[in-house]
């Protein structure tokens, strides 16, 4: 039997899937802290920083002002809704196969995906953050809907859009910045931009949609999705170095004396 067929045991599974199961247990304690987050959550200098770039109006507001009307969700309301949704599959999907196919790649993956979250955890309870739909109910900005939330409703399913809502028993609201929602597509788009070159143009494209998608749907702010892509950046940039002079370090090891 070969060596990673091995790994694949249950004991070999648990511990390779033990630290996403981290994630979701850190997420529930950031829920538990959402309260005291809350109250001292701030809007700045996201809100101002799209106010600037886009001429005084924040875009989450252009965009429904264009192409939102409650009560009467169109295609692109049901796309961006399934676009959002899909943040939940995707890396998890993209997981999954790396397990299957390549224990080592899958472990990188792995080793991307948890850092990102946790440096986005550290820095919700460093600088908890509120979203626009959160912002436009408070009253610091135009009020705007959270889309996914509406669309959810529309459909017939309220006990699924309360999740959604600011008392949610599962979300955490105040964890807008960064967005690990566009951290995700794009840390997937890095990790497979030279081994798979052929799916450049989908990863950019996905990348590009779930951008879109969070600030029309006011779940977060271009400024969100801008540091997400940094976090993301910043974390496979650290990764890549040390897995390369760990290589280096290897081969070098393995090399004979003269």
């Amino acid at each position: 039997m070969r060596a990673d067929l091995k790994e694949r045991s249950w004991v070999g599974a648990m511990r390779d899937w033990l630290p996403f199961l981290a994630i979701g247990v850190a997420y529930a304690v950031l829920h538990e802290l959402a309260e005291p987050l809350e109250r001292a959550a701030h809007v700045q200098p996201q809100l101002g920083f799209d106010e600037w770039l886009f001429a005084g109006t924040a875009p989450t507001v252009r965009m429904q002002d264009a192409l939102w009307h409650p009560g009467n969700p169109h295609w692109w309301d049901y796309l961006a809704w399934a676009v959002y949704l899909s943040h939940f599959v995707v890396p998890v999907a993209v997981a999954i196969g790396l397990w299957w196919t390549n224990l080592a790649e899958f472990r990188k993956f792995r080793t991307l995906v948890v850092a990102a979250a946790f440096a986005g955890f550290l820095t919700y309870v460093v600088y908890p953050a509120i979203p626009p739909w959160l912002a436009g109910a408070r009253g610091n900005m135009p009020d705007s809907t959270r889309i996914v939330r509406a669309v959810w409703n529309h459909l017939g399913a309220p006990g699924i859009a309360a999740a959604f809502g600011e008392n949610s028993d599962v979300a955490f609201p105040v964890g807008a910045l960064p967005s690990l929602h566009a951290a995700a597509p794009f840390m997937v788009m890095l990790f497979f931009w030279k081994r798979a070159p052929r799916w450049r143009v989908a990863l950019v494209a996905y990348t590009a949609a779930m951008a879109v998608t969070l600030v029309y749907t006011a779940d977060h702010f271009v400024f969100d999705v801008l540091l997400g892509w940094a976090y993301a950046t910043v974390v496979y940039c650290v990764a890549t170095w040390w897995w390369r002079r760990e290589g280096s370090v290897q081969a070098s090891t393995r090399r004979p004396a003269r």
